[in-house]
């Protein structure tokens, strides 16, 4: 019962920063565009899986954050704040590329993070097995000695 307040700071947390890097996307420093937006998903979703699978060690606790963050970027990017676009398709005369920068890296790095968080709680889950004498790695070597 204690979890519930952390997954559900967590999640608020992934909401954030969901919307502080559609903010940062579309910086431009002079003419040249600076997608800070990409930079903090690299630096902010590991440590977001990371801390939701230390609070909630399951599939859908690697799997929240990615979840709330994709779909906060798309809820948000396409009906903004006050009918505003922050994931534009078109800037100007020519594609955008912000925005599938954006959410490209967040889909990998989510992915990528998802996928190391479901094979240390597997390997967790082996080694539970093991100390507790129930796997079958167990009774093949009882059978041995």
């Amino acid at each position: 019962m204690t979890r519930a307040p952390m997954i559900v700071a967590l999640l608020v947390l992934s909401v954030l920063l969901a919307v502080l890097e559609l903010i940062f996307q579309s910086l431009y420093i002079g003419p040249v565009p600076v997608p800070l937006g990409t930079l903090m998903i690299l630096l902010t979703m590991p440590w977001l899986v990371r801390a939701t699978v230390e609070v909630l060690p399951s599939v859908g606790g690697a799997a929240a954050p990615i979840l709330v963050w994709f779909l906060t970027t798309a809820v948000v990017g396409a009906l903004g704040p006050g009918g505003d676009v922050l994931l534009p398709l078109v800037s100007g005369s020519s594609l955008a590329w912000q925005t599938p920068l954006l959410l490209f890296t967040g889909v990998a790095v989510g992915l990528v993070c998802f996928r190391r968080a479901v094979e240390r709680l597997a390997e967790q889950a082996a080694d539970a097995r093991l100390g507790a004498g129930t796997g079958p790695q167990t009774t093949t070597r009882k059978a041995r000695s």
